[in-house]
């Protein structure tokens, strides 16, 4: 099993927590091996990530994301360095001999085993993932269409043979210089659009992100709006059992690495980071834009669905329009 993460110095702790997290559920599984797609590591990262792989008897090879400079000086990077869009260019950084990978998110924690996951037939398609909620707004900006396949790719099952027959490369370049280096949604955007009609729909249960954890399915409707979106049966079903948790960001929600923070599987996370070789590191001070202090505040204070309807508009409606400009 081939799995890919990229990352920059500041967050290895918290890939290294979801690395730990993968080894521990997999052990039955005959070979991981880990590739991290990184940015200026320091030394002491270095040396945890290969007492992390000793420890399970694995390996993991850092593969530095200096090559692709050049493909990324006419990205606008708004959501993170080099590292953040080095998925973009899977097939340039990994050795010839890797076929298929699983992709994942560093803010991810494995919770079951998942090698049926990563064998499974694809059907012809390149890549695997879950649908994420957007509206019909945020599709248009980007180009698709109301009910195009719109996947959060902090989980992606990649078959790179695939990716490399369909030129994928070749069309996150041509994406780049259409947008003049600024995608709506950013390297998200990009794979979306690049992916198009090759995309297999997985199981919500595979990436159970924070919204679906922290919202019911009908106030995630009010919030999101989306034009397509999982069931809500699947969506009970990830939530109760989830083999993959992806605490991605949310306004009315901490993280697990931060401080006084709570909320659907962050005790497991919790756990992992203190069986890692990073047990002893500080949790961080919360970081919330003012959108997002603003947010919450609305969320406390005034009645939920009126809460929900106002910030439901803004995300739906006026962000894809800033994203325009």
């Amino acid at each position: 099993m081939n799995v890919v993460y990229a990352s920059d110095d500041n967050f290895a702790e918290i890939m290294g927590v979801s690395i730990c997290s993968l080894f521990e559920n997999n052990k039955d599984v005959a070979e991981i091996v880990v590739y991290v797609l990184e940015e200026n590591f320091s030394d002491e990262n270095k040396q945890k990530l290969k007492a992390l792989a000793k420890a399970y008897g694995r390996t993991i090879k850092r593969i530095p994301t200096t090559s692709i400079i050049n493909e990324l000086s006419t990205l606008h990077q708004d959501r993170g360095g080099a590292s953040q869009f080095s998925r973009l260019f899977l097939s340039k950084l990994l050795p010839d001999n890797c076929t298929r990978v699983l992709y994942l998110d560093c803010d991810t924690c494995i919770r079951k085993n998942i090698e049926n996951f990563y064998n499974q037939d694809l059907n012809g398609n390149t890549v695997c993932g879950v649908m994420d909620c957007i509206s019909k707004q945020h599709r248009t900006v980007l180009g698709l269409e109301e009910n195009d396949i719109y996947i959060n790719s902090g989980m992606m099952l990649v078959d790179l043979s695939s990716w490399n027959q369909n030129l994928i490369e070749n069309k996150i370049s041509n994406i780049i210089k259409k947008f003049n280096g600024k995608v709506p949604y950013a390297d998200q955007g990009i794979l979306n659009l690049a992916l198009q009609g090759k995309i297999k729909l997985a199981h919500p249960r595979y990436n159970c992100m924070s919204i679906f954890t922290v919202f019911c399915f009908d106030d995630l409707l009010k919030y999101r709006k989306p034009s397509a979106c999982d069931s809500s049966v699947e969506i009970e079903e990830a939530k109760k059992n989830p083999s993959i948790v992806h605490f991605v960001t949310l306004f009315c929600t901490s993280r697990p690495w931060f401080k006084n923070s709570s909320g659907p599987f962050f005790d497991e996370w919790k756990y992992y980071k203190q069986i890692s070789p990073w047990q002893n590191s500080s949790e961080r001070n919360p970081q919330k834009n003012l959108f997002q202090y603003l947010g919450v505040c609305l969320y406390l204070l005034a009645p939920k669905n009126l809460s929900l309807a106002i910030l439901g508009f803004l995300h739906a409606r006026i962000k894809p329009r800033l994203m325009k400009k």
